[in-house]
Parts: structure tokens; sequence; C-alpha cells
């Protein structure tokens, strides 16, 4: 053998090893599309944050409607008594925080009983038993995996450059 041939397999075991770490991110972004459970728990979280965001605007709003309503009772008042002017403040400011709650318990509401969040778990469950049958196989023929979800990527790779050169043309 020549120094070429002997360099054959090492250069084998190379593309070997890169294409079983390609394989393996390819399988983990797989993964990720298919786990319905994380995909339910981070628009849960975004659902969240929005309402966060509005109950948090809400307040601001209110603040700020809450000193006005200060400076609109005083210039009313004129020569009345502080003690009027803060009663006045404290029951404008109680009437905005009850039509703000009344907000905050909507959104909560439209969230917890949203159709995606009552069937996550269901779908979180199935999903589940079917990884365990996975594995097992896995376990049993670990060949058959690899062969298969190389054509599964491979399926995947063609749908994704149709889609790519679909796009193409409809740009054009």
């Amino acid at each position: 053998m020549t120094t070429n041939g002997s360099s054959d397999p090492d250069r084998t075991r190379e593309n070997i090893e890169k294409t079983r770490a390609e394989l393996g991110a390819t399988v983990e972004a797989l993964a990720a599309r298919i786990d319905v459970k994380a995909q339910g728990r981070d628009r849960a979280l975004k659902i969240k944050g929005r309402a966060r965001q509005r109950l948090t605007n809400s307040a601001q709003a209110m603040r700020g409607k809450t000193g006005k309503a200060v400076q609109a009772a005083r210039q009313r008042a004129g020569t009345a008594s502080l003690d009027g002017i803060a009663r006045a403040a404290q029951q404008r400011g109680a009437a905005l925080r009850r039509g703000t709650s009344g907000k905050v318990a909507a959104v909560r509401g439209r969230v917890t009983d949203s159709p995606v969040a009552q069937r996550a778990p269901a779908a979180a469950r199935a999903l589940r038993g079917r990884l365990v049958g996975i594995r097992s196989a896995a376990r049993r023929r670990p060949v058959l995996i690899v062969a298969a979800t190389t054509v599964g990527v491979a399926v995947a790779m063609r749908q994704h450059s149709m889609r790519r050169r679909v796009a193409a043309r409809r740009r054009r």
C-alpha cells in the first residue's frame, strides 16, 4: 500500500465521525420539532409574557390617570380641604383598579382555557409513549433506526429544497 492508500481508512473514519455528528444534530432538531410539550410550554410563556406586559401597561396607565384625577380634583376643589382631594383620588384609583383587575382576569382565563393548553398534557403523554417505543426499537435494531433516520432526513431535506424552489419562483 502507498501512503495515499493508508490514509483512506483515516479519511473514512473522519467522514463517519463527521456524518455521525451531523446526524445527531439533525435528530435533535427533529426531536425538538415534534416536542409538543415544549412547544406548548413556550407558547404559554409567550402568552404569559404578553399578559404581564399588558398588566404593566394598564398599571402605568392607571397611575397616570390617578395623577390626572388628583389634579382635576384640586382644580375643582379650589379652596377645599386636602382630605376631600385625597378621598376623591382614592375613589378614582379604586375604580380604575377594579377595571384593570377585570381585564387581567379575562386575559388569564383566555390563557388557561385555550385549546392548546387543554390538549398539551394528552399530546405529551402520547408523544412520550411513542418515544418509549422508538427507544426500545433503537436498542433492539440500531442500524434500522439509523437507516430510518437517514431516510427521514433525506425526505425533510428534499421537502425543504422544494419549498425554497417554489418560494424562489414566486419571487420572480
